[in-house]
């Protein structure tokens, strides 16, 4: 797991710093992590904008 999750599941990081954090990282990580990452903060972004 990469530090972009483990902040963002302990809350740490708003999806918004969580996917500012992966552009700046996306060329270091596994491609296929990446898609595991876009999909938790795609979630996180839905959930967030359902509760306003």
């Amino acid at each position: 797991m990469c530090m972009i999750c483990v902040e963002f599941q302990k809350s740490r990081m708003t999806p918004f710093e969580a996917r500012r954090a992966l552009g700046e990282m996306v060329e270091d990580l596994d491609p296929e992590h990446v898609a595991e990452v876009e999909e938790l903060l795609a979630e996180a972004e839905e959930k967030e904008g359902d509760d306003e």
